[in-house]
This record gives C-alpha cells, sequence and structure tokens, in this order.
C-alpha cells in the first residue's frame, strides 16, 4: 500500500530531509548511489560536483558530499523511529542536484520510495534495520569515497557525526516524547553500541573529542565539530567551529563575530 500523505507530512520530509517520491522538473545532473560504487562513475561525479563547489582537490568533494549525504542518513533514522518502511537499496535512490538561485552548489535531493506503519518500532527491530542500513548503505558508500579521495574515512564519518543529528533534531521537534527518545536511543546505539565491522571498521568511526568554544551569538554551548570539512582549501580561511583552528585565531574571529 502506498503511503498517502498530507501536504504538512509531504513538506516536513521534503523540508527538513530533501526526500521526494516524485522525479523533480529540472536539475544540474543525477546519480544513482549505486553508481558511487563503481570507479568510472565515482571519478565523474567528484569532478562534476567538484566543480560546483570549486574544490581544488578530491578530499574536499568527498568530505562535502558526506555531509550533504547524511541529510538522507537522518531521514532513515526518522523514517525506522516511526516504523515506515524505506527502500533503501543503493541501485533504488536518486540523487538530484537542483539549481539554488542564491548558491553555486547544487542542492541534494534524494528521490526514494516509502511507506507509513510497516515495521515494529521495538528497540530490537529498530537496531537490526539500522545495523542493515549502515553495513549495505552507509559504509560502502563512505568506503568508496575515502578511497577515491584519497582520504580516512574516518573523515567522512566525522562529517555524518556531525550532520546527522542536526536535521534529527530539526524533525523531532514536533514529534511525540516516545519518538524523540527512540531517534535519541537510536543514535547512541549506533555511535556508542554498535560494532565496528558495522561500518566495515576496526574501531568505531565515531570515537570524536570536541572540545567547548565560547559562543560569540548567544550562552548556548558550543562544540568544535568532530573533523574539518576541508572547505578552507577553497576559501583560505577555516570556519569558526574547525578542530583545525587555533585558539588565537578563533579567539580573533570570536570578537568580530561578536561587533
Amino acid at each position: 500500500m502506498a503511503i498517502v500523505l498530507t501536504r504538512e507530512s509531504e513538506s516536513k520530509i521534503y523540508d527538513t530531509f530533501a526526500v521526494r517520491q516524485h522525479e523533480p522538473v529540472s536539475f544540474e545532473m543525477v546519480y544513482k548511489s549505486s553508481e558511487w560504487l563503481h570507479q568510472n562513475s565515482l571519478m565523474d561525479f567528484m569532478v562534476n560536483y567538484g566543480t560546483f563547489i570549486n574544490a581544488p582537490s578530491r578530499d574536499m568533494t568527498a568530505t562535502f558530499w558526506a555531509n550533504r549525504y547524511s541529510r538522507y542518513i537522518a531521514f532513515f533514522h526518522w523514517a525506522v523511529a516511526k516504523g515506515w518502511n524505506v527502500n533503501t537499496s543503493l541501485e533504488m535512490i536518486k540523487v538530484y542536484f537542483c539549481a539554488r538561485p542564491d548558491k553555486k552548489e547544487p542542492a541534494f535531493e534524494f528521490y526514494s520510495s516509502f511507506e507509513e506503519g510497516t515495521h515494529f518500532t521495538d528497540k530490537n527491530s529498530r537496531q537490526k534495520r539500522l545495523s542493515a542500513f549502515y553495513r549495505n548503505h552507509a559504509a560502502p558508500l563512505m568506503h568508496a569515497f575515502a578511497d577515491e579521495a584519497g582520504v580516512r574515512t574516518r573523515e567522512l564519518w566525522g562529517q555524518v557525526y556531525h550532520a546527522v543529528p542536526y536535521f534529527i533534531n530539526l524533525a523531532k521537534v514536533t514529534e511525540s516524547h516516545d519518538l524523540q527518545n527512540r531517534l535519541m536511543d537510536d543514535w547512541d546505539f549506533i555511535t556508542k553500541e554498535a560494532a565496528p565491522s558495522l561500518f566495515r571498521e576496526n574501531n568505531s568511526p565515531f570515537q570524536f573529542k570536541v572540545i567547548p568554544i565560547p559562543n560569540p551569538a548567544n550562552d548556548k554551548p558550543m562544540y568544535t565539530k568532530p573533523t574539518c570539512c576541508l572547505a578552507f582549501k577553497a576559501s583560505d580561511c577555516y570556519c569558526y567551529r574547525c578542530p583545525r583552528m587555533k585558539p588565537k585565531q578563533r579567539q580573533i574571529l570570536y570578537e568580530q563575530k561578536k561587533k
């Protein structure tokens, strides 16, 4: 049975996760996720996407991809917590790159099929689904991009560790208390309890040290990012939360942002 969505739920899925069930009218380029497991297609994508983001090297292209693709990973976490069925076969997912009027970099939009309320939401069922997804979907992609870019997979998992909670937090504010708890429990399972083999790693890929830093905007806690996105290679400057930034550099930027 196909899912019947209200306009509100359609808007939430698209606005929060950029997941769509219909192909966009126009786009810059499109790839099936499965294509990125083949070197020639992956090289083609790295060149094309790297041009859009002015990446001088493949490592920056790979980290940007991991950050943007994390939006789909967050969607799957949300769908699992709700008990939805999602076809996460790499062959069945298309990633469209759609032009944005205010930015040169196109937006990632994910064409994916799903239907409502077909799975149990108990802890064991959720963990089994998440384990299968990371083993068969996320891990192969992370390793393929890392190999092609010549970087450690840790650099790409760091983008996932940073970005997924951001989108989960956006989605959970309108959800029930029970569903919010499921989302948090599931993220703890993936980042703290799941076996490294699940990610095709020898050690957990989510062992990161983030350091508290002063927030120039308000009193809310702020921390460095787990890994650098390498945007400095194109802009010649670090972002405020970059883990590579020296304390003296951050203090100068802090004073500038406070003005």
